[in-house]
């Protein structure tokens, strides 16, 4: 999509007793050292029940919704059951799955958590099981931490610090990323007439486009450098009630760059009504709401491709 993917992880590692009879686990893990994530988590260690790569993708409103990764090795003789989980960071916390049931994005709450099989491991990762976090206290932002107290069927809470990290895209597999690259080579440079723009009256939307003609060369370039594709994939995924992990990161990404353009004056109250109108989206993507982004997506898709078109002129 629109940034390549940062990707750096923190173990948390924490010891459970092995059995019932044993010394059960502290309530706050020690240091620990740094592991590079990787596609195959590492394999469970003999006795030891252990969480690592934990981290949080940024959610940049208050009262949003965020999410919470991380891989469980069971190294015990018995299997586990993550139970319900709890967080100062938000109002409500859940045990999720997100599922492709024929083609349609869902995410399911999973209210009796996550089994571990004895000798197994749990991987909560973007595009499938995760931690959902409902209501924020507060927005989530790279470089800040939060706690997460996680529990299991047998032994003393674990308290984790998790970091927020920027992972965008990370929800994506490889056929999810090539359906979507299809779907961008695939656009009808026409099929946007007859969209509607319920941003700004027409006098309004003509002015603007009358302001991005004369903008200055480093305007233009930013505009040519938003993703406009890829808000491309989000109207036309939304439109049949799909849903992808990514397309909140992908639509926060737009907001974060649409802040660095150097905008003209006459050009800022268009810009603050197109940011409003991309917050709500955001604001519907993460309640997963398919229903109330998918009219946004449509909005913030048209006055973008106009604007590319009418800088590339």
């Amino acid at each position: 999509m629109s940034k390549k993917i940062f990707l750096s992880t923190i173990v948390l590692t924490i010891l459970l007793g092995a059995l019932a009879a044993c010394t059960a686990m502290p309530r706050s893990p020690g240091p620990m050292p740094e592991m590079a994530a990787t596609e195959t988590p590492p394999q469970p260690e003999p006795g030891k029940l252990t969480i690592v790569d934990a981290r949080a993708r940024p959610a940049p409103l208050a009262g949003g919704t965020g999410a919470i990764y991380f891989t469980v090795l069971n190294g015990l003789d018995n299997a586990v059951q993550l139970v319900p989980v709890s967080s100062p960071a938000a109002a409500v916390v859940e045990t999720h799955e997100t599922i492709n049931e024929n083609g349609v994005m869902k995410m399911l709450p999973l209210p009796d958590g996550y089994s571990i099989p004895a000798g197994g491991t749990l991987v909560l990762a973007p595009g499938g099981k995760h931690i959902m976090l409902i209501d924020l206290t507060k927005p989530l932002v790279p470089g800040d931490t939060l706690e997460l107290t996680v529990r299991f069927d047998s032994g003393e809470p674990m308290v984790l610090n998790v970091p927020v990290l920027d992972m965008q895209m990370s929800g994506m597999n490889m056929g999810d990323a090539a359906a979507a690259q299809d779907a961008m080579a695939g656009h009808n440079q026409g099929a946007m007439a007859g969209h509607d723009h319920g941003m700004m009256n027409d006098a309004d939307h003509e002015a603007m486009m009358g302001l991005l003609k004369d903008a200055a060369p480093e305007v233009k370039a930013a505009i040519l450098a938003l993703p406009i594709e890829a808000i491309h994939h989000i109207d036309e995924s939304l439109k049949t009630g799909t849903l992808d992990p990514a397309f909140a990161p992908t639509v926060s990404d737009l907001l974060d760059l649409l802040k660095t353009i150097p905008w003209p004056q006459g050009l800022q109250e268009h810009i603050k009504e197109m940011r409003a109108t991309a917050t709500d989206l955001l604001v519907a993507l993460e309640a997963d709401d398919a229903a109330t982004a998918a009219p946004l997506a449509a909005d913030l898709h048209a006055i973008l491709h106009e604007m590319e078109k009418v800088v590339k002129e």
